[in-house]
């Protein structure tokens, strides 16, 4: 009843209209900008953060909409989108327009990201997307985000650049440790399974020499293997790097006929649902161990 008189109040002498963070839906297109959004908006009144894919559909290059996907879009008051081409499955900024309710908006949160990288022809966007896959470019999309979600509103400014400032306490000091460790093992090359990990092996001092999979589930022919061997022997590549989300029997096929080992890495494209607050740095300071096992005494 209170609800109803407030509303009646509203429509009879005017109400200004409601922040950003006022009862607004706010949808993260994948996985880990959910993982980044629901932290940026942390404690701000009212804020709704839900995550549009299934937490584990990992990297969405071939996704196609669900009659589901576009019934959250029409709720969505902010889209945040990774961007670069990642979320193909969107379409344009005219299309994702046509889904959402008017008077929504889309944060891109690579928009004001330096450090990007080269891709290697992947939809045609000219930067890797996979930028996620980095403790340091991670901590940079905080301030990107934060500050967009800060101009978007005003009234909370403060809360999202605190909790901006809290996230990269958590990241930064995850990215030096990756530096370090690239300091110690000197600029190798490592063998990728697609185009996921760059950002990563940059951040780790290592080399991308090649990736398996120039598109996601496209096995190499007999032909590619043979070149991928060969590669390998020739750049003196120190490992194959395979993912937890994708079968692993072609990088193990490589590693085996090179002598080579072969390391599971996760880029935290994908995880479950009920992911806990400090995910996204377990996994990656699992990543660095397990690239210190593989590749510290070699």
């Amino acid at each position: 009843m209170k609800t109803l008189l407030s509303l009646l109040l509203c429509l009879t002498l005017g109400c200004a209209a409601p922040s950003l963070a006022a009862g607004r839906e706010l949808v993260a297109s994948v996985f880990p900008v959910w993982l980044l959004l629901r932290q940026i908006a942390r404690d701000v009144p009212d804020a709704d953060v839900s995550l549009l894919l299934p937490a584990g559909t990992g990297c969405p290059h071939d996704y196609s909409m669900t009659p589901q996907d576009r019934r959250a879009l029409a709720r969505a008051d902010t889209l945040v989108v990774n961007g670069l081409g990642l979320e193909s499955f969107l379409g344009d900024a005219d299309n994702m327009k046509q889904l959402m309710k008017e008077g929504s908006s889309v944060i891109d949160i690579s928009s004001r990201v330096d450090g990007l990288l080269p891709d290697d022809g992947h939809d045609g966007h000219g930067f890797n997307p996979h930028i996620f896959a980095s403790p340091s470019m991670m901590a940079r999309m905080a301030d990107s985000l934060a500050a967009q979600l800060a101009q978007a509103d005003p009234e909370h400014a403060a809360l999202y650049e605190a909790n901006a400032r809290r996230v990269k306490a958590s990241l930064l000091p995850l990215a030096d440790d990756y530096a370090a460790f690239g300091k110690k093992v000197g600029g190798r090359g490592v063998i990728a399974q697609h185009n996921v990990f760059h950002y990563l092996a940059r951040d780790a001092g290592l080399t991308v020499d090649a990736v398996v999979q120039a598109h996601e589930g496209q096995e190499p022919s007999a032909r590619e293997m043979l070149d991928l061997v060969r590669l390998i022997r020739e750049k003196h590549s120190a490992a194959v790097i395979t993912e937890p989300q994708y079968p692993v029997r072609t990088g193990r096929t490589l590693a085996a006929e090179t002598g080579i080992p072969c390391v599971s890495l996760d880029p935290v494209a994908g995880g479950p649902a009920d992911a806990p607050a400090d995910y996204y740095e377990t996994i990656m300071s699992d990543n660095l161990r397990q690239l210190e096992n593989t590749l510290g005494n070699r």
